[in-house]
């Protein structure tokens, strides 16, 4: 199934998996057009709960900044999921959550977020997916998580952006793949539950365990 992951046919492999070759939006975008607005909620609070969970910390001065901040609004996102659509809860708690993260992120001038920019914004587009299902916010969650683990291997000393090899490598980094995998494996797990009715607490449960699990990918 496809999910804007594009995999490698050659023999270059990441663990036992073929190697995840990049993220395609436009592709994502069509397989999140095809699940439902409940589905496509969970796929969004998702991503955004693995970009709070694994790259909230890699960011130093702006870790203190917007943690607290994103913490809530995943809570609250996966409360819109369990209530199955966001007009059980007052549109005055989505604009204050939102105005809150606009806040941090207009202030950050001198780019000290770092990755926790990536973080702040998955949590803005999961409240903004969370509206209504959007499945354009929902790919925009998930292009932050891709985007988060790009800029981790970017900002290593390490990395040598001179070497002519140097996307290649980055795209093989265990961060990366691991990160693409992660969004291959929330869209697999959220198309084959409903969020709907009696089984819905459970259905959040089980995907809420594998991302506390880092997805089962490391």
């Amino acid at each position: 199934m496809g999910t804007g992951i594009t995999h490698s046919t050659s023999v270059a492999r990441y663990g036992d998996v073929p190697m995840i070759q990049g993220y395609d939006g436009d592709a994502l975008l069509s397989q999140l057009e095809a699940l439902t607005a409940p589905q496509r909620r969970a796929f969004s609070t998702a991503c955004a709960e693995v970009l709070l969970l694994h790259f909230a910390s890699v960011s130093t001065v702006g870790h203190s900044a917007g943690t607290e901040e994103c913490e809530r609004v995943v809570h609250f996102c996966w409360d819109a999921v369990e209530r199955g659509a966001l007009e059980s809860g007052p549109s005055e708690t989505v604009d204050l959550l939102q105005a809150g993260l606009e806040e941090i992120l207009s202030e950050d001038e001198e780019g000290e977020l770092e990755a926790m920019e990536h973080v702040i914004a998955g949590a803005y587009y999961a409240l903004a997916s969370s509206r209504a299902g959007d499945a354009s916010r929902a790919e925009l969650v998930a292009k932050n998580l891709y985007e988060a683990a790009d800029y981790t291997i970017l900002a290593d000393p390490a990395t040598d952006l001179a070497d002519p090899n140097a996307r290649r490598e980055i795209l093989a980094s265990d961060v990366v793949q691991w990160a693409l995998s992660a969004i291959v494996r929330i869209h697999d797990l959220v198309a084959t539950r409903t969020f709907q009715g009696d089984v819905c607490a459970v259905e959040i449960s089980q995907v809420r365990e594998l991302v506390s699990r880092g997805t089962g990918m490391r």
